[in-house]
């Protein structure tokens, strides 16, 4: 598949002046960094229920079957790169065995061992994005890599953005719409529906005035207009709780 990915230069330059925490905030319903600080304050055990209350996210509501199977390619194409190249490293390499082990190598070819940036082990393969995200990702956006990793909850969420910002690419430069898979609301368990729900809001929110759907003309123009798909993606950041610099 022929993609002009969007320069990543100054996309990491857009993405950078969102890093820092904003001196004030919109009014409403808390961002994702909110939500999950106030939700995981020495906690033990996971509750994404309580995080998405936060967010203002009722799982009562269906999502259309056609943004699901949006949601699920993106979520599927997320891969574990970013949060790997933490604080400088952006050029470790990140390689997962079969089995579930990761290695990370730095750009000199060595094992990255440091404790925000090595390989951990994956419980759940991509294919299954509601496992990978409840078992691998979210784990890590709570608690870090290990006991001993300095970063933060905000900073980890701010890379794994990152991640998110070219899977969904990889949706909008898509040649063959009939990869999309089909899937329905009435078919998930409740975990999945916190999980679709929490990117629903992220990613194909109704509020959003730049919209990522089917609709030819617009997913051209994300191809195309790499300031109307930075428009597009500061709408995810700001959803997340990462706000521009003005």
């Amino acid at each position: 598949m022929k993609k002009v990915i969007i320069c990543l230069t100054v996309a990491l330059v857009l993405l950078c002046s969102c890093a820092s925490k904003p001196k004030s905030q919109p009014t409403g319903k808390m961002d994702m960094v909110q939500a999950f600080e106030e939700s995981y304050v020495d906690v033990e055990n996971i509750q994404l229920e309580l995080a998405l209350e936060k967010m203002g996210i009722d799982i009562s509501k269906p999502i259309p079957d056609s943004d699901l199977s949006i949601l699920n390619l993106i979520l599927r194409n997320t891969y574990e790169i970013s949060i790997h190249r933490m604080r400088g490293e952006d050029e470790n390499e990140v390689y997962t065995n079969d089995d579930g082990r990761e290695f990370v190598y730095d750009k000199d070819g060595k094992l990255v061992t440091n404790a925000w940036n090595q390989g951990s082990y994956n419980y759940a393969p991509y294919s299954k994005p509601v496992d990978k995200f409840l078992l691998d990702i979210l784990p890590w956006i709570v608690w870090g890599n290990t006991r001993d990793d300095p970063t933060s909850m905000r900073e980890r969420l701010y890379y794994y953005s990152m991640d998110l910002f070219y899977s969904v690419q990889y949706y909008i430069f898509l040649d063959d719409m009939n990869e999309l898979e089909p899937l329905t609301y009435s078919s998930l368990d409740t975990n999945g529906k916190r999980v679709y729900h929490l990117f629903y809001k992220l990613l194909l929110n109704p509020d959003y005035k730049i919209k990522l759907n089917k609709d030819e003309n617009t997913l051209l123009r994300l191809r195309q207009d790499q300031d109307y798909y930075w428009a597009f993606f500061n709408q995810v950041m700001a959803t997340m709780g990462f706000y521009p610099v003005e």
